[in-house]
């Protein structure tokens, strides 16, 4: 990679940009919270209105759109179909296919979060112009502009094939693509029937803030945030470059006991991994 001279100016408004950007997604997620949505199942009730084919998606397309594994995909499905937010068709040319669609109370939900997003947006638009002004020189150095001009290592970086799931979920899989980030050990999983082979502890959060989370749902968004400090900090540094390095190469899915994915630190990492 070429070396590039940057400007303090150019680094406040990355910093800038980036900031006003988390602060975008965790101010998502409290709306979200507020219309009795999960933040995933909002990214959902998305994925499924916002498909461009009349008929629904597949669990597999959704499956994409989230960057999750078919299994964990069911999961979330099946917990949006209980609590009546979506339903399952079977496709008029192939019945083998199952698609999606919003329930009326699904739909009115995600209209009206949608209709609170692009006011925000619109608030903010005026500030975005002058976070990337100046910016895209410094792009086109490091070949950014555009995929045909990005390097085939970049794109992979970029859009990198990673998942999370449950390590039990995993046992018979293909060990070579787990990469277990808990601290600890799972429970009753012997090491012959390990779904991983490598095993990145050090990505985990300390001991002190699992303890402090203890998997309290209202405690996750702060959670995250902290989490988020660790990871940026010079302890995990080099274990964190090493993951974004595989991610790089290889179809890699990060790999826990907890329960509940959807409120885990691997599902913080894989975003943290993949530049969310």
């Amino acid at each position: 990679m070429k070396r590039v001279t940057l400007s303090d100016e150019v680094y406040a408004r990355l910093l800038g940009l980036r900031t006003g950007l988390r602060h975008f997604e965790r101010w998502s997620e409290q709306q979200a919270h507020a219309a009795g949505l999960t933040p995933a199942q909002h990214q959902l009730l998305l994925a499924i209105r916002g498909h461009n084919d009349p008929s629904g998606p597949t669990i597999g397309e959704v499956a994409d759109y989230l960057l999750l594994l078919h299994h964990s995909a069911v999961g979330l499905i099946d917990r949006a179909d209980a609590a009546g937010l979506v339903t399952r068709t079977r496709d008029a040319e192939d019945r083998r296919v199952v698609r999606l669609h919003l329930t009326a109370d699904g739909a009115e939900r995600l209209e009206a979060l949608s209709a609170l997003h692009l006011e925000e947006l619109k608030r903010l638009a005026p500030q975005l112009p002058g976070s990337w002004e100046g910016l895209a020189p410094v792009q086109r150095t490091h070949g950014f502009v555009g995929s045909r001009a990005m390097p085939e290592e970049s794109k992979r970086v970029r859009s990198p094939k990673l998942s999370i799931a449950r390590v039990y979920d995993e046992v018979g899989q293909d060990p070579r693509r787990g990469v277990l980030v808990d601290r600890l050990w799972p429970r009753g999983l012997a090491r012959t029937d390990a779904p991983f082979k490598t095993w990145a502890k050090d990505v985990a959060p300390s001991p002190q803030l699992r303890k402090w989370y203890g998997h309290v749902g209202e405690r996750f968004d702060e959670f995250a945030r902290r989490y988020r400090d660790e990871l940026a900090s010079a302890p995990t540094h080099d274990a964190l470059e090493e993951l974004q390095a595989r991610i790089a190469r290889t179809k890699t899915v990060l790999l826990t006991a907890t329960k509940d994915l959807e409120h885990s630190h691997a599902i913080v990492l894989r975003d943290v991994l993949v530049g969310g």
